[in-house]
């Protein structure tokens, strides 16, 4: 009998089949020879070697080696490398080399057809990758004959070997150099479904299998690349095929082949659709169940994804749902709070230490303990809080092993018990919300010295209001003490990090970045490890630079906006979710592969914008240097690009043994359009019933195995729901399908099954009946809501005209605003240009400035002759303001406000020409207030802190813009508008109550000027874009009645306690409130509830 071949490559469809010859070879060496495992994955290396132990007597190893081609590559590259003084650095580090690189040769306009794209953020990434692929592939500069990228790849590489940095191609080269001296011992070579994509990585398994005449390699069906690397590495190798067997056999053999039978049935494997991403997840979740009802464990189950963006954040909530614990590979990614929050510091550095920034970074929730004075502790010495990077190409003594074999489970409710423990002043709180409300109230929006001034500005503001509050159980006075110490806790944490922020230097070398970085992430991160990780990664590029602050965000961004997924405990027990590299050399019961849907799975093949194809192709074809025997330099094309998809198709369903359950979503919901499924959905029906459908047939099979609707989010049966939700909607929909003598009282149990969910149906179901309830607004209140309702009334406290014309715009938008004193959320942002409000405000100051110089100079009124002198105070007094304003607002663009600023000059000149012009009246007091003791600093001498008590039962406060006199001794009262014109002169007195200023002015000119004739009053549209139009509205008995009936109006449903959301027309487009109410409440409450409570509302909007 012939002896059995030493050198042996075995390629198999199946993943058991290989498994079974590379577990049987290693049980046939015994459990205490030296051997030496090299996975494609880790996991896939350590579970044939836990799986051969378990046939050994003694069911423990010693010598038995589990690595990977990468990690052997830096362990054996090391020593060689430290001798010549070299360090290994990961793919950042050479990005960053690559954009200096880039950078450099930009400045001397060195970069060719290269030149448009330097700015690109992408760019240098690109290159870098090129350059990877290019000296894996074992060539160099001058052997690609693109006289441009051949000069950036020299440049790249005299930076190598200035910096002293060793990329991927010179680990590699020097490992295969280390283990043909000898520096590595021999031993029996075992490869485990390994994949080479480049030259170099093919010669170091070339050196390793010329040192050892004991080798076994376990390779999928359709690994071509690999294969033929593998027969150049080890030319003497016999390649043997073996054919899977079992349930899923026929797809596995005939997948991308000839071989398919034609067969009735697709035995073993499953096909479904279902409409969206989301829903194919919970699909997924719901069959993982039924399979581990069946009795299939979890840890028998995986999910292989090709798409992981796409898919992950779905499938993390799908098995949530469905109780399911999961075990995510290192390959799928999730946001990374740390990351984005040191992103966002770095962010408002670069932005003039942006407020918004700053917001961003406390909403992330990882600001650090609070230390005792407030302050951010003190930056960590790297010596003492060093975090190795985390890269396979640079190990440390202190890396874990993946494989998770010694991870302890981690307490998932620690993290939730330290928040609950925090104090939000001061910081122990992760995100101590009341600092973000400082940053609005205070106007911080940028630069330190604007930072110290406005919270010292504010916290001044706060103080002297304190100091006001006599009674010392004022709900008030604590308040504003809470605000205070929020205040000092802000300015304690804040002003320190901002301090460090703007010390960062505007350009250094990557040495001085790192050590400043990482003091920073030190400083202001409760979790700095990952950011520490990559600042050790970034350590061997020292003396590489100067580069600028951007150009580190650059660099930092994509690697710290995501996280790569770790395992953080066994995948035992636990459903895989991985990507198909991730699934060399395991086997599982049930696999499913979802997304086989276009542009999905496969993905679309594009070429590499840096080297193209036909340049790919033209490469030279000699062999790579310090190869053991000559193997022929070649990159991926296209073609190759095609047949990794493919390769990923075949170990996803190569990895079942008994059942693959593959599907896609048939709707984008994203762009709302119908998805096609990819061929290979076809080509997988195809290899299994041997012959193919058409994409009609197989759309057809796949939803009605799936059943998923988009319109109803749950299974056609109870009893197959993945959570409570999915289970309450399949049994409304079998109710809805009964006749209605059937169904009472089914689903009754929906209202004490969820106290949240008992009141949110009722509170649906309320607001779609005719009958006027509680949940169409503040409607049939409690008595403990009508005692504080009481509280409001027109006899205990004072309102605006303002708030007043709320009411007949909706009144429960009057509540929500004058009685609950909601606002939206405002941001620290710098303006793009002023909005309405801003102008309207900038406007009345002006106005209030420039008359009252005016008055105080004996310069009124304004008349032809005094006009030069006016405008030229006008000028002053623009320019005094408008730099108010610029500081409080901080316009991002300075010619926007100047140009909003001079067009208001230019609109305040035109009323002062008209003010001239008009004889009869001339101004005498100007913002008037009264019921405003808070506005101490911006009001007339005249102005009084009491309500003005009107005799139609309202005490009124606010302030009036300006009080003219007439030459006979009359006053009347002008309202300034900067808006459109809503009001019509002759047709409004109080605009069916949304247009009150004019009348209760006048009637408080009345008690505030008592014996005094008041004319009546007028909205002055003071714009050049409104006409500068008056609307004058007199006081006469008319103008009495409708204000009386507004205050009896809203008093009546006071006493009512009726504030329904009861909309006028067009009233819901821009109200701040929509978020309470919902889009619906205009047309609901006039086309589905009694109209009669509404009738005074009505009546009142009947009012011109």
């Amino acid at each position: 009998m012939a002896a059995a071949p030493r050198r042996v490559i075995l390629k198999a469809t199946g993943a058991v089949a290989r498994r079974s010859r590379a577990i049987e070879w290693l049980a046939q060496r015994g459990a205490a020879q030296a051997i030496r495992v090299v996975g494609g994955s880790f996991d896939g290396a350590n579970e044939v070697c836990r799986d051969a132990l378990r046939r050994t007597a003694g069911g423990a190893s010693f010598g038995w080696e589990r690595t990977t081609l990468a990690r052997s590559a830096a362990q054996w590259a090391a020593p060689g490398l430290a001798s010549r003084g070299i360090a290994p650095v990961g793919r950042l580090p050479l990005e960053a080399l690559a954009a200096r690189v880039v950078h450099r040769m930009g400045a001397r306009a060195a970069l060719g057809r290269f030149s448009e794209m330097v700015d690109r953020p992408g760019f240098a990434r690109a290159i870098a990758r090129s350059f990877e692929e290019l000296r894996m592939g074992g060539f160099s500069a001058g052997d690609i004959g693109d006289p441009d990228l051949d000069a950036l790849l020299a440049a790249f590489e005299a930076e190598l070997t200035t910096a002293a940095l060793a990329d991927r191609a010179l680990v590699f080269g020097e490992a295969a150099r280390a283990v043909r001296e000898g520096a590595v011992a021999a031993a029996p070579l075992l490869l485990v479904d390994l994949a080479l994509a480049s030259t170099l990585e093919a010669n170091l398994v070339a050196a390793l299998a010329g040192a050892s005449d004991d080798v076994l390699v376990t390779l999928p069906t359709g690994d071509t690349r690999t294969l033929a690397l593998l027969q150049a590495a080890i030319v003497d190798a016999v390649v043997q095929d073996v054919a899977a067997e079992g349930p899923v056999a026929s797809l596995q053999n005939a997948l991308f082949s000839e071989a398919a039978r034609e067969a009735a049935t697709s035995s073993g494997v499953d096909i479904f659709s279902a409409p969206g991403e989301s829903r194919e997840c919970v699909e997924i979740a719901r069959r993982v169940q039924s399979e581990a009802a069946a009795g299939t464990p979890f840890d028998r189950i995986a999910v292989v994804l090709r798409a992981p963006t796409a898919y992950r954040a779905h499938l993390v909530e799908a098995f949530r749902r469905a109780d399911i614990r999961v075990h995510f590979s290192r390959g799928t990614r999730k946001p990374d709070p740390v990351g984005r929050a040191f992103l966002s510091l770095l962010a408002c550095a670069a932005e003039g230490l942006s407020a918004r920034r700053f917001a961003e970074y406390l909403s992330l929730g990882e600001v650090p303990p609070r230390t005792p004075s407030g302050g951010p502790p003190d930056a960590t010495a790297r010596s003492q809080d060093y975090v190795p990077p985390d890269e396979e190409l640079a190990p440390t003594v202190f890396d874990q092993s993946p494989s998770g074999d010694d991870v302890e489970e981690p307490d998932e409710d620690s993290d939730d018990e330290a928040l609950a423990a925090g104090d939000a002043r001061g910081g122990t709180l992760r995100a101590p919300y009341r600092w973000e409300r400082l940053l609005v109230e205070a106007a911080v929006i940028g630069g330190l010295e604007r930072w110290r001034r406005r919270l010292d500005g504010y916290r001044a503001q706060v103080a002297l209001e304190l100091a006001d509050c006599k009674d010392p159980d004022d709900a008030k006075k604590e308040r504003l003490v809470a605000t205070v110490a929020d205040v000092d806790s802000l300015k304690a944490y804040a002003l320190p990090v901002l301090e460090e922020l703007e010390r960062l230097p505007r350009e250094a070398k990557w040495g001085e970045w790192v050590d400043r970085l990482s003091e920073l992430a030190s400083r202001t991160l409760r979790r700095p490890a990952r950011v520490l990780s990559l600042m050790a990664e970034l350590d061997p590029m020292g003396e590489v630079g100067p580069v600028r602050l951007d150009e580190v965000r650059l660099r930092l961004e994509h690697r710290l906006v995501e996280l790569p997924e770790r395992p953080q405990t066994r995948r035992f027990g636990k459903v895989f979710v991985g990507s198909p590299d991730e699934v060399r050399g395991l086997a599982f019961d049930v696999v499913f592969v979802p997304a086989l849907a276009e542009r999905l799975f496969p993905q679309k093949i594009v070429e590499d914008p840096i080297l193209s194809d036909a340049r790919r192709r033209a490469l030279p074809q000699g062999s790579a240097e310090d190869a053991v025997r000559p193997i022929a330099r070649a990159l991926a094309t296209s073609a190759e690009r095609a047949e990794l998809e493919r390769l990923a198709l075949r170990l996803a369903v190569g990895a079942a043994t008994r059942k693959v359950v593959l599907s896609y979503p048939r709707v984008d919901l994203d762009q709302a359009r119908p998805r096609t499924p990819s061929f290979y959905a076809l080509e997988a029906l195809r290899a299994v019933e041997g012959k193919l459908p058409s994409f009609t047939e197989l759309s057809r099979r796949a939803e009605q195995v799936g059943g998923a609707r988009l319109g109803w989010p749950a299974p056609p049966s109870p009893e197959d729901a993945i959570d409570e939700a999915e289970h309450d909607l399949a049994l409304l929909e079998k109710i809805f399908r009964m006749p209605d003598a059937e169904t009472v009282g089914m689903a009754r149990y929906l209202l004490t099954a969820n106290p949240h969910l008992g009141r949110a149906l009722r509170f649906r179901g309320q607001r779609w009946v005719r009958r006027w309830s509680g949940a169409d607004g503040l409607v049939e209140p409690r008595p403990e809501a009508r005692a504080a309702l009481a509280k409001h009334g027109f006899g205990q406290r004072s309102f605006s005209p303002t708030a007043l014309q709320n009411y007949a715009a909706c009144p429960y938008r009057f509540v929500l605003q004058a009685i609950h004193r909601l606002s939206p959320r405002e941001e620290p942002l710098p303006i793009e240009e002023l909005d309405p409000l801003q102008r309207g405000s900038l406007l009345h100051d002006v106005e209030f400035e420039l008359h009252t110089e005016l008055r105080a100079a004996g310069l009124l009124p304004v008349t032809r002759e005094r006009l030069d002198e006016a405008d030229a105070r006008l000028r002053r007094v623009v320019a005094e303001v408008s730099a108010r304003y610029r500081e409080q607002l901080l316009p991002a663009i300075d010619r926007v406000f100047d140009d909003a600023v001079d067009s208001l000059t230019a609109d305040v000149r035109e009323m002062l020409r008209r003010e001239a012009d008009d004889p009869r009246w001339h101004p005498t007091h100007f913002e008037l207030s009264f019921g405003l003791s808070e506005r101490a600093g911006k009001r007339d001498a005249e102005s009084v802190d009491a309500p003005a008590a009107l005799d139609i039962g309202l005490r009124l406060r606010g302030s009036i813009d300006l009080v003219e006199e007439s030459s006979e001794g009359t006053l009347r009262a002008t309202d300034y508008k900067t808006g459109k014109v809503r009001a019509k002169e002759g047709q409004t007195v109080v605009g069916g109550g949304l247009t009150l200023q004019p009348v209760l002015y006048a009637m408080a000119l009345e008690k505030l000027f008592p014996g005094r004739v008041v004319e009546g009053g007028r909205l002055y549209y003071s714009t050049a874009a409104a006409g500068f139009y008056p609307v004058w509205v007199p006081l006469d008995e008319g103008a009495r009645e409708s204000a009386k009936a507004v205050v009896d109006t809203v008093a009546k449903a006071m006493e009512d306690g009726f504030f329904p959301a009861a909309p006028a027309k067009g009233e819901c487009t821009y109200c701040d409130y929509r978020l309470v109410c919902g889009p619906y409440e205009e047309q609901r409450a006039p086309k589905i509830k009694h109209a009669e409570p509404l009738l005074p509302l009505k009546a009142l909007r009947g009012r011109r």
